[in-house]
């Protein structure tokens, strides 16, 4: 198992950086949707609502922030955003009526992959999720992103269902 607990707010060296992961503010929205909308352009056929103002982000934003199952991370850089990730604990009345989780939204900025900062916010979110007592951790990805795959594979994620989405 992994063993690794980071605590909010304390640097870790990645590649001879200092990075901290900690809880998203309402004045990293900026960032965070910059961060999003890079993921978006080079793995989907959507595109984000441009139209969407910064008071509806900061609505959202708040939600979530009101939500105590609902973990929005970041990973800071020398004072600059350059990864995010969502964890959500689910209840659940299976498994001994034990939660889980789902990690979603993990983006790093291009410029910033392949220095540590993806991986150590995945361990970051699954060492919250065994504190909150999840019997597992599940990950999607779009089936097209390799890289991504292979990230989720190092921290021990494994393919083991289909998933499938609706969209509206």
């Amino acid at each position: 198992m992994l063993g690794l607990l980071y605590a909010t707010d304390t640097g870790e060296e990645v590649s001879g950086e200092m990075v901290t992961i900690r809880s998203a503010t309402e004045g990293d929205i900026p960032s965070i949707i910059d961060l999003y909308r890079k993921l978006i352009i080079h793995t989907s056929q959507f595109e984000m609502d441009r139209n969407v103002s910064l008071d509806d982000y900061r609505r959202v934003f708040a939600e979530i922030c009101d939500d105590p199952r609902h973990e929005l991370l970041v990973a800071e850089n020398g004072g600059e955003v350059t990864g995010s990730v969502v964890l959500l604990i689910v209840p659940n009345l299976s498994h001994s009526a034990t939660p889980w989780a789902l990690v979603e939204n993990l983006i790093v900025d291009p410029p910033s992959r392949h220095r540590g900062i993806g991986k150590q916010l995945l361990e970051y979110v699954i060492a919250r999720a065994k504190e909150k007592g999840c019997h597992r951790v599940e990950v999607m990805s779009d089936k097209r992103r390799e890289e991504a795959h292979r990230l989720y594979r190092s921290v021990g994620f494994d393919t083991s269902a289909y998933g499938f989405r609706l969209y509206f």
